[in-house]
Parts: structure tokens; C-alpha cells; sequence
């Protein structure tokens, strides 16, 4: 190509301009109807998570619709390839959980780059993680349950709301700390699980507390341990994995990100809403029945984290062999 004069000075005009131009997005932004793209189906708890952040956010912007859009499918692949694809310009974002850094973990091809894809927004909240089992199963502790595994001519079986999820790795996070054999039953979704251990064909569960909890309290599983750091809410008392095996900690997580390319002010904005959002009263109020822990992060902090997680969930796939095409 020759570059003429007017070339130039059209290119210098769109040069001067373009700083203006993404000022001015920032200072209107919203403008339209925000998306926020959920990889599960409605009604989940991360479903429930985004809609009462999306009530709160549409109210902080005076009244601008933000929409919900449930993609489920392929251990939530589907959705966070939409987010990837999506427009650079803020009004469509989503939700990572676990899987977000699991995939790229154990998947030898995605449809996306994890890291060169997306950029972050903000943390939304975690929650807890917890070793349970059926009522009749001899073990009691952990201790019992390694002791159990270790005597048993066969691997234990062990099951979580999904394949390649948190539950399936802490699992084998377990595994590789304690020397056992064990074996993940694949199940699609945290109640038929629960259902079956309940009934007794599997004895262990990896779960999120929240959903386990009320079983636990009912009799209908006991409770063996957490698996974060921290006691599990409303059973203090209880120990965690990390008091046999320091440093063991396994949370579930909910964080927004966007497709990556957001102007750097309208992204600051994004971050500055949606983390007034989740540390306001507001949203700790009409969250709390799902046993969550409120808490938002920097996008710097973020990249940080997930950095940080990516790493270690991609040590415990390689140990553990998983891969999937």
C-alpha cells in the first residue's frame, strides 16, 4: 500500500481522536442493555447469583436493563466461548467458576485462549467446599476414611456434581495428599448425586456446603470435613483437610469477565459498579440464604488469583493423568 498524505492525516485524525472517543464510552457507559452470559441453566445457584446482581446493577444505572442469558452445556465450554467472541465493548460479560480454570487444565483444545481471551472484571464470591458421606459409612473422620481406602482391595468410590468440576478434582487433590486410591462416579448435576449417596451407593461426596448442609443437619449424611482453610459456616467445630494435609484448600468461585479488548475506562467501570454491588449490604442480604462469601476483587487482583488457581488446578490434572479431547 502507498501511504499519501491524506493517508496520514486521517490516520493522525483517528489517532487524536480515539483517546476522546473511549472517554466519552467510559462517561456514557451504559448506555444500552448489559448481557451477562451464565454457563449453567436457570435456576442454579450461579444463575440466582447473577440475576440478583443484575436487579442491583440495573438499579445503580438508573433504571438500564441487564439481562441474564443462561448458555449451559460442555462443563460450561459453550458460554465461556460466547464470552470470547463476544463484542470488546462491555455490554456483554459473564460469569467463571471453577471449570473456567479446569478446562484449560485437563483439555488438550478450546475453542478460546484462557489467558489471551478474556480479561477480568471482578470476584463475585466463594463458597465452601465439604467432604460428606452416607449416614451408614464406618467412617466418622478423615482419618477413617483414609484408613478405609487404604485397606480396601478396590479404589473407593467417591462422587460431585460433575465431571472435570471442583468436587472432581478435590477429590483428586485428596488422592495425591493422602496416597489412596480413589474413583469419581460421574453425575450430572449436585442432586442426583446427593441422592445417591444418601441412598447409599456412593459413599462420598465432594460438595458445595450450601447444598450439602441441610442433609447433614437432617441426618441424612455426616460430615466428615471442609476442604477450605477456613471452618465451614455453621458447623465451626468441624475440621478441615488442611489440618492433616497443610495447605489443602479447595472454593468454589464465582468471578465476571469479559471478552478481552475492553476499553481500559469502560472495564474500570465495569469493576467499580460491580464491585460497589457485591460488597453493598444489598446483595450480602439477599444472598446469604445461599451460603456465599461476598467479596470483590481489582481486575489486577483477579489476574492474580486466577493465575494462581490455574496453576495449581493444572498440577493436580497432570498428576492425576486427566485429559480430555
Amino acid at each position: 500500500m502507498i501511504w499519501t498524505r491524506r493517508s496520514f492525516c486521517a490516520l493522525a485524525l483517528v489517532s487524536c481522536a480515539a483517546p476522546r472517543v473511549r472517554a466519552q464510552e467510559a462517561i456514557d457507559f451504559p448506555a444500552g442493555a448489559v448481557k451477562i452470559i451464565v454457563p449453567f441453566a436457570a435456576g442454579g445457584p450461579t444463575d440466582v447469583v447473577a440475576r440478583i446482581l443484575a436487579d442491583l446493577l440495573s438499579e445503580r444505572w438508573a433504571g438500564k436493563p441487564v439481562v441474564v442469558e443462561d448458555r449451559p452445556g460442555a462443563g460450561t465450554i459453550v458460554a465461556t466461548a460466547a464470552i470470547a467472541k463476544a463484542p470488546a465493548d462491555g455490554y456483554t460479560i459473564g460469569i467463571a467458576t471453577n471449570s473456567f480454570l479446569i478446562n484449560p487444565a485437563i483439555h488438550l483444545k478450546l475453542p478460546y485462549d484462557t489467558k489471551a481471551d478474556f480479561v477480568s472484571i471482578s470476584m463475585i464470591a466463594t463458597q465452601p467446599v465439604a467432604l460428606v458421606a452416607n449416614a451408614a459409612f464406618p467412617a466418622n473422620t478423615l482419618a477413617d476414611v483414609i484408613d478405609i481406602a487404604k485397606k480396601s482391595p478396590e479404589p473407593l468410590n467417591y462422587t460431585s456434581p460433575g465431571p472435570r468440576g471442583v468436587g472432581h478434582l478435590a477429590g483428586e487433590l485428596l488422592k495425591q495428599r493422602a496416597g489412596i486410591r480413589m474413583q469419581h462416579i460421574a453425575y450430572n448435576g449436585s442432586a442426583p448425586a446427593l441422592n445417591d449417596v444418601i441412598a447409599g451407593r456412593v459413599p462420598l461426596m465432594f460438595d458445595i456446603w450450601h447444598s450439602a448442609r441441610r442433609y447433614v443437619e437432617t441426618g441424612q449424611l455426616k460430615l466428615i470435613a471442609g476442604c477450605g482453610l477456613a471452618p465451614l459456616p455453621g458447623a465451626e467445630k468441624s475440621p478441615t483437610i488442611a489440618e492433616m494435609f497443610p495447605g489443602f484448600n479447595v472454593v468454589a468461585f464465582n468471578a465476571m469477565i469479559g471478552p478481552a479488548g475492553i476499553p481500559a475506562p469502560v472495564l474500570e467501570k465495569l469493576s467499580t459498579y460491580i464491585g460497589a454491588v457485591v460488597d453493598s449490604p444489598e446483595f450480602a442480604e439477599r444472598t446469604r440464604s445461599l451460603g456465599i462469601d461476598a467479596k470483590s476483587m481489582t481486575p489486577h487482583e483477579l489476574d492474580a488469583w486466577f493465575d494462581k488457581e490455574l496453576a495449581h488446578w493444572t498440577d493436580i490434572a497432570k498428576e492425576a493423568n486427566l485429559k480430555a479431547e
